[in-house]
């Protein structure tokens, strides 16, 4: 509690500071704030918090009882550094009458170290501070820990304090989900597990269920993703920066990654994004809209933040086979405030979208420009009717089954947590079974019917395999995942299983089962695999050929003559080339060298050869998309010895020629450029977020000195300090007037 009078007093001094004309970027009062901001006439913006009464917010959410919980992370400091003191806090915001400002505090808990994930449930507090993932008891529900934090999960790492866990998200299934960045190393498992029972993670989706104590890597691959939620058919999406935004996340896919390998060296290729247009790269945050303030037309809708936009964005999803296409809906909200750093979104029981902003001129984060600044804005329609606060945990079962079908999935999730929390520990009647079943049979909307069926899941009783055949194919798609969700499924459940996959007509039914194969002994799979390959229909999927060779990869080495078979029987061609790949033992990168190099590099340097590039993850590498553009990644050989771009060109003797050099950086670095012409240097430049005004360096560099003649170019990325010197080339060309 000290910490608030010195921060007040700080805070005090700091906005003088911000005034101050030497400021780039001026700093505006909360108040101020919102003034600027420009939104949809019909809604207002209200200031839910702010400095000097909260600071550094990095997480929040919200529990049954309609309060918002905020991590105040103090410890920040930078992207590579932070304190090691008892900084953090874990505070219960609430709004006691409704009007969109909170006017009652709690500090839970001070006695956190850099905190950046939080979920309440199951009788306390769930959070992640590395290395720890640990659960805070409140088993009494007064708002103070029973005791100190109990570490669940150990082995989170923190190279970059922006990619650790986060983004924490009870799942439609009962689990826990959550997020975790490319450019951090984490090895979880059970304190005191030996390297055989720990999991490595260093790109992609997380969960831990929280009574059978089980972690599992849920989804491979993204960048830093800093957002996750579920739509109505608890189809998981996920926000992420550099690489495209938006992704439709599948149990045990591997998605396009910022950098590095996939652990697994036989994935090949990874699945894509779904998104058909462009934003600046860095996203955050991730809700769906499914609540009932908002006008109709924003139900579906995922809400999320742009950082580099200072934007607060919706994108609508349009199916497209077994997943969705991407599609902008709109610009919702723009801060016109440089220093807006919105990255979390929360949908509260009212109704209102609620936006964590990080506040800060710095909006890579990698230094705290102004300590102790942080706001949470909530925006809500004008004509939003008030509703009486919620006390979910005071309803009982029976009232608890009939939010399932409320209007607002902010009582639908919170009901379901909590009875599943009830079950759990034994104190749910037993009648909820068949209520909840009878909900299920009785709803004709399907989204209904699956909030029915998660709850009727949680709360026991459900047998999926009689789900197997239902008219419904999310249904019989959900029922596939409960079966197979610990990874011995039943004889007949088999049986039944690869005949779904030889005549289900559903894409998301086929899409199921794949992820289901992969918790399934490998030895078992051999019938439903059959099944699957032989889907001609599936060719052009956005994600089946793919989810197929995650499930059949690991078969191919057991048994390759039925393999081969397979790979004969297959309808689907890119099937057939991994399975002789795999056979063969090539990875993804076996035999580069200088040939395969300058094979790359002509993608975007068509007169350009590569020499003394890095190898391996710093190998020469073609990304189809990396900010909005395709890109080839280089990496110096060492830290001494850079990667030379090597090239003759004739110079024209008119029309002013200049070499054009489209360039971009590592998010978290930068490296030096030098561009060499017949020996002589013409350029030599740092390529980094200080000198790179928006993502892409458009780089022109005079060769009139040459005109009429055919010069030997240079062009060099060197190490500046050796810290992810990856550079990222998109054009290197000779252009005139």
């Amino acid at each position: 509690m000290r910490r608030f009078a010195v921060v007040a007093v700080a805070l005090a001094v700091a906005a003088a500071a911000f005034a101050s004309p030497q400021e780039k970027v001026p700093y505006l009062t909360p108040e101020q704030a919102v003034a600027k901001m420009t939104y949809p006439p019909a809604f207002d913006v209200t200031i839910f918090a702010a400095e000097p009464k909260i600071g550094q917010p990095i997480a929040f959410t919200f529990d049954p009882k309609g309060r918002l919980w905020v991590v105040e992370n103090f410890n920040y400091r930078t992207r590579g550094s932070h304190t090691g003191d008892q900084a953090t806090l874990v505070s219960i915001l609430e709004d006691t009458d409704g009007d969109g400002r909170f006017d009652d505090k709690k500090v839970f808990t001070d006695k956190l170290t850099f905190t950046s994930g939080i979920a309440v449930g199951h009788g306390g507090v769930w959070v992640g501070s590395p290395p720890n993932f640990s659960f805070i008891p409140d088993a009494d529900g007064d708002d103070r820990p029973d005791g100190p934090p109990q570490p669940l999960l150990d082995g989170w790492g923190i190279n970059d304090r922006h990619e650790t866990l986060n983004s924490f998200s009870w799942g439609p299934d009962g689990w826990l989900y959550g997020c975790h960045g490319v450019f951090t190393q984490s090895n979880v498992g059970k304190p005191g597990a030996p390297e055989a029972e720990r999991q490595k993670l260093n790109a992609g989706i997380w969960r831990y269920h929280p009574t059978r104590k089980r972690f599992e890597v849920f989804a491979s691959g993204l960048s830093n993703p800093w957002g996750l939620d579920f739509d109505d058919r608890g189809q998981m999406f996920a926000t992420a920066c550099v690489i495209p935004h938006l992704f439709h996340v599948s149990q045990g896919g591997y998605y396009h990654r910022q950098g590095g390998q996939h652990y697994n060296k036989y994935v090949y290729d990874d699945i894509k994004t779904i998104r058909d247009h462009n934003h600046k790269s860095a996203h955050g945050g991730a809700r769906f809209y499914l609540a009932d303030a908002f006008p109709a037309e924003y139900r579906n809708r995922l809400f999320m933040c742009n950082i580099h936009q200072h934007q607060v964005l919706t994108d609508v999803m349009e199916r497209k086979g077994s997943g969705f296409v991407g599609k902008h809906g709109d610009d919702f909200l723009s801060a016109n405030d440089l220093q807006w750093v919105g990255f979390s979104v929360e949908i509260g029981p009212e109704g209102g979208v609620y936006i964590l902003d990080w506040h800060d001129q710095d909006i890579c984060g990698k230094v705290v420009q102004h300590a102790d600044t942080g706001r949470v804005y909530r925006i809500l329609p004008k004509d939003a009717k008030k509703i009486a606060r919620p006390n979910l945990p005071a309803l009982s079962d029976a009232e608890l089954v009939a939010l399932q079908t409320h209007p607002n999935d902010w009582y639908v999730r919170q009901a379901r947590t909590l009875l599943h929390q009830r079950a759990a520990s034994g104190k749910l009647d037993p009648s909820i079974s068949g209520k909840l079943k009878a909900l299920f049979e009785a709803q004709t909307d399907p989204g209904r019917r699956l909030r029915a069926l998660w709850a009727w899941r949680l709360a026991g009783g459900l047998d999926p395999a009689a789900l197997l055949a239902h008219e419904d194919e999310y249904v019989r798609a959900w029922a596939i995942q409960f079966l197979c969700e610990d990874g011995t499924p039943a004889a007949d459940v088999l049986e039944k299983l690869a005949s779904l996959a030889k005549a289900d007509p559903s894409a998301v039914v086929r899409l199921y089962l794949a992820s289901a194969l992969q918790r399934i002994e490998p030895e078992k799979r051999w019938g439903i695999v059959d099944g699957l390959v032989a889907r001609a229909e599936d060719v052009g999927d956005p994600n089946l050929p793919l989810m197929y060779w995650y499930a059949l990869e690991p078969l191919v080495p057991l048994d390759k003559d039925r393999a081969l078979k397979l790979m004969v029987a297959s309808k689907i061609p890119l099937l057939r080339q991994f399975v002789v790949r795999r056979i063969a033992g090539e990875t993804g990168l076996a035999g580069r060298g200088p040939a395969e190099w300058t094979k790359t590099i002509r993608k975007v340097a068509p007169a350009f050869s590569v020499t003394a590039a890095g190898d391996g993850e710093n190998d020469v590498q073609f990304l189809p998309v990396f900010r909005n553009r395709p890109a080839v990644k280089t990496h110096p050989a060492g830290k001494d010895k850079p990667c030379v771009l090597k090239g003759e060109l004739d110079v024209p003797a008119g029309g002013k020629p200049r070499l054009r050099v489209k360039v971009s950086h590592h998010p978290h670095a930068d490296w030096r450029l030098i561009v060499r012409a017949d020996g002589k240097d013409l350029l030599d430049k740092i390529i980094g977020a200080a000198s790179v005004v928006d993502e892409w360096a458009d780089l022109e560099i005079d060769l009139s000195a040459f005109a009429g003649k055919r010069v030997k170019l240079e062009l060099e990325n060197r190490a500046n300090d050796w810290n992810n010197e990856w550079a990222y080339w998109n054009e290197v060309r000779l252009v005139g007037d």
